[in-house]
């Protein structure tokens, strides 16, 4: 009798873990979400360029050149970036860390940064797609830009060299 007990106990507790792990789940981004097609996570690695063009809600904007070198693991991506720009006469920097990304569903791409510098508030998303090929990223850039002292948006274009 204590081994039949003993089963059933077992069984109600499996049934009740996975019940409560699907309702954990349902409704949040999890690290399972970011699984990439074969291959695609790796073609992330190494060195991007490109350029993109931000701008304000009330209209002023800046274009950036981008360098952005992404170290991309199995599930997860990093790496590092500076944005260049013309403004008023002179060049601006802004050193960047990419904190987390990866492909979303497969194939979209979705990555967070911030400023390596403490004193300077930039930081935002780019979300888009990595070309079948897997050399060209085309995406929405979104966040707080230094240069521009406020919210911003824009389209980023980036090619591997």
């Amino acid at each position: 009798m204590d081994t039949i007990v003993m089963v059933a106990l077992a069984s109600v507790a499996s049934a009740a873990a996975v019940f409560l792990l699907m309702s954990v789940k349902s409704g949040t981004e999890s690290i399972g979400d970011y699984n990439a097609k074969k291959g695609r996570q790796r073609q992330l690695t190494g060195k991007w360029l490109g350029e993109s063009t931000k701008s304000t809600p009330s209209g002023d904007s800046v274009r950036y050149q981008i360098t952005l070198h992404i170290e991309a693991a199995m599930r997860q991506t990093g790496g590092h970036g500076r944005l260049e720009a013309e403004q008023e006469g002179g060049q601006e920097r802004v050193d960047i860390e990419i904190l987390t990304g990866g492909f979303l569903h497969g194939q979209h791409l979705k990555m967070e940064y911030k400023s390596d510098d403490v004193h300077k508030a930039h930081f935002g998303s780019i979300i888009g797609a990595l070309d079948e090929s897997g050399d060209t990223i085309y995406a929405t850039i979104t966040g707080f830009s230094e240069l521009l002292g406020g919210p911003a948006t824009g389209q980023i274009t980036l090619k591997k060299s």
